[in-house]
């Protein structure tokens, strides 16, 4: 009989063992994943004290952070809180606290100010040649803002401005761009102590480059001829006589010169008329801003015996090209 009670109370004490140890073996496999997810409590309640811009708030933040930190297990996760410590020690400089005057008391509590915001929807705009205007928004803290447009440092200018305090917008107006070269301008936007720049890109109308002829032949004797060259370029080519026009390439027998245009008399506009050499929709009667001047071609002889030879001279005119063939037979 005490047998059989021994036994029992044994088999009892065991059972409540393996109770003891199994709780004891879960407990200690969820002491991880409880800390984790305490650091992730932490962190997130650092994230919400981080949206409020006042240095006691991020200060709060910073500690919530460092306690998470420390029941992080992972180097991710501890890099994760160092880097949200960083923000909002970036965030506590770009803050500036209540600045207390004379005789006021020493327990004044520090003023939740915002830091200053100045944004535009724009930093930068590229506009075709033609008139055109521009809505610019503006994002900022400020109740008052300013712009104004910078002259360049050659004196022209090419932007106004029309400002919509209310809308919190500008206008940006460019004129006309009757030339065909790129032209720029700065506009600047303050507000407070802040400064923006408004880059203003204006593109230049297209550019005409054509030749009288694409094909001019000569003799074995060689000799000079001239024909005439079509651009409105304000570009100015020095090794081309100021031309607005320069050699791309051409043969080594072919010598290029640029020489300016001089009116025909009537008698050579007769001649010319006579060949079919004035043609009434040229470029130069289409765009007033076209500037005729004269290629001048010379080629070297060469013996009658020799072969027939040819080959091409390339212009170029700013971002156009255009090409002549010469023959020599």
């Amino acid at each position: 009989m005490q047998l059989n009670t021994n036994v029992k109370f044994y088999q009892m004490f065991m059972k409540i063992n393996i109770k003891l140890l199994l709780l004891c073996t879960i407990m200690g496999f969820s002491s991880p994943i409880m800390a984790q997810n305490s650091g992730d409590r932490l962190y997130s309640q650092g994230l919400e004290l981080q949206k409020k811009q006042t240095v006691q708030s991020q200060k709060s933040a910073i500690a919530k952070f460092q306690s998470a930190k420390k029941l992080y297990d992972s180097a991710a996760k501890k890099k994760q809180c160092d880097d949200a410590i960083a923000v909002s020690n970036n965030i506590i400089k770009t803050i500036s606290p209540n600045k207390r005057s004379k005789g006021s008391s020493q327990n004044v509590k520090e003023t939740e100010l915002k830091a200053s915001v100045l944004e535009l929807s724009n930093e930068k705009l590229q506009l075709d040649c033609e008139r055109r205007s521009v809505t610019v928004n503006i994002t900022t803290t400020e109740s008052e803002w300013t712009i104004t447009p910078i002259s360049n440092s050659d004196g022209s200018a090419f932007i106004s401005v029309n400002q919509h305090p209310e809308e919190r917008s500008f206008d940006i107006t460019c004129s006309a761009n009757n030339s065909t070269r790129l032209r720029s301008q700065i506009v600047e936007v303050r507000a407070g102590a802040l400064k923006k720049t408004l880059v203003i890109e204006q593109s230049g109308k297209p550019t005409i480059l054509s030749v009288e002829k694409t094909v001019v032949e000569f003799g074995s004797k060689g000799g000079s001829k001239s024909l005439e060259v079509y651009s409105n370029s304000d570009s100015s080519e020095e090794d081309n006589n100021n031309r607005n026009w320069r050699v791309v390439s051409k043969p080594e027998w072919v010598n290029v010169i640029g020489e300016e245009f001089k009116e025909k008399g009537l008698l050579g506009k007769l001649r010319d008329t006579a060949k079919g050499l004035v043609k009434k929709n040229s470029a130069s009667t289409e765009d007033p801003s076209v500037v005729t001047s004269i290629m001048k071609l010379v080629v070297s002889s060469k013996s009658k015996r020799d072969p027939s030879r040819s080959g091409e001279i390339v212009i170029g005119s700013e971002n156009q090209q255009a090409t002549i063939i010469v023959q020599q037979k």
